[in-house]
């Protein structure tokens, strides 16, 4: 069964142009979602409600400095968004992240369409994923964050490689 939904995956990824460094970043995107639903799907019937996500995502994996600590649970229900402790949780979810490598797939990918990478689209990231109410202390919730916000800039750079300066003036 796995072979045939990374066929599928392959055949459909294998359809949209680009180049073969953005093919694996879209084939990496589709694996990571999946496993992500997959994950979240088993826990809803099989986990009590109670049960905190201790594990990550095998491709996000890859961005954490040490894939082997243990993931960090949810913080309480019962925190209002000004709590210190979602900055205190951020920072240790940041420090945990392999900046370096989640920068190498951006400048790569930027690379790839043609465009220019900027720090501030990595700054945007980081931003973005470590609202307290984007991750609400967990890792796993943290790493989803990363991973959509590094799409979007992957979105960008699409955007700005088919823009065409005064084709619409």
């Amino acid at each position: 069964m796995i072979n045939g939904i990374e066929s599928a995956i392959d055949g459909l990824v294998n359809q949209i142009p680009g180049g073969q460094g953005v093919k694996q970043d879209i084939k990496a995107a589709f694996v990571s979602l999946l496993d992500r639903v997959v994950r979240e799907s088993a826990q809803n019937t099989s986990a009590p409600a109670t049960t905190p996500a201790i594990t990550t995502t095998a491709s996000a994996t890859t961005l954490w400095k040490d894939a082997s600590l243990q993931g960090l649970a949810q913080l309480s229900n019962e925190l209002t968004a000004d709590d210190p402790i979602y900055n205190e949780r951020e920072a240790m979810l940041r420090d945990r992240l392999d900046l370096p490598e989640l920068e190498q797939r951006l400048r790569g990918y930027a690379g790839s369409l043609g465009v220019e990478y900027s720090s501030t689209d990595l700054d945007g990231i980081l931003r973005n994923a470590g609202y307290g109410a984007a991750h609400l202390g967990s890792s796993d919730r943290y790493m989803s964050s990363v991973e959509h916000f590094t799409n979007e800039a992957f979105k960008n750079y699409r955007a700005r490689a088919g823009n065409v300066p005064g084709l619409d003036a």
